[in-house]
């Protein structure tokens, strides 16, 4: 179980289908907890790439390698526990951390008939006690504002990239934070179709007073 500790930094998690404005928000966010808090706050994403099995995830979502989904359902879970052991001391002394992506996506974009996201969640056990977020932000877009963001923004595709994909993974993430408010999680959900300084802002009055 996670220790408690009143001097422990805030973990903040973004989940969102690809091209809802995570990486815009993430940044302002995170700037903005540190010019007010006057701590470091540091930027975090998941898969993270500095151990093994983060590099063959990354590989995976650019088609670079061939890996069945329930297998990278349980590839996902190694690599978050062993962030884990990377964030958890920066959130010892202080350090305040803004995530891209957590167990939600996990569970969004993993879930599959031979493997539900309830069994996804089961799996996340050991990390969600470990380390459980003090909120989620979830961005919420239309399919189709999105599609029309990652055409505009990105080189190359992921895996996830078709919008009918996106569209089932949207659905999947209303399922699952449904299901994540049931067991205790604090989920913030913004409609992302908005500017960025309208996001921006009701992101910042739900997390302000966590501080």
């Amino acid at each position: 179980m996670e220790e408690k500790n009143t001097n422990r930094g805030l973990f903040i998690v973004f989940e969102g289908t690809d091209g809802c404005g995570k990486t815009t928000q993430t940044e302002l966010l995170r700037r903005r907890i540190a010019e007010t808090t006057c701590r470091p706050c540091v930027y975090e994403q998941e898969p993270n790439s500095r151990n093994l099995t983060g590099a063959i995830i990354r590989a995976a979502l650019y088609g670079s390698a061939k890996i069945s989904p329930e297998a990278m359902a349980y590839m996902h879970v190694a690599d978050r526990l062993e962030h884990i052991d990377y964030v958890l001391p920066l959130l010892r002394s202080g350090t305040n951390i803004v995530c891209d992506r957590y167990y939600v996506s996990n569970m969004a974009y993993n879930a599959t008939e031979k493997l539900p996201m309830e069994k996804i969640f089961e799996l996340n056990v050991p990390c969600r006690d470990a380390l459980r977020p003090d909120a989620i932000i979830f961005l919420d877009i239309d399919p189709e504002v999105s599609a029309a963001r990652r055409s505009a923004d990105r080189t190359s595709k992921e895996i996830y990239d078709a919008d009918e994909t996106q569209r089932r993974v949207r659905e999947n993430y209303h399922r699952v934070l449904d299901y994540l408010e049931a067991q205790g999680d604090n989920v913030i959900r913004i409609n992302a179709a908005r500017t960025v300084d309208e996001v921006a802002a009701e992101i910042w009055e739900n997390v302000a007073p966590l501080l």
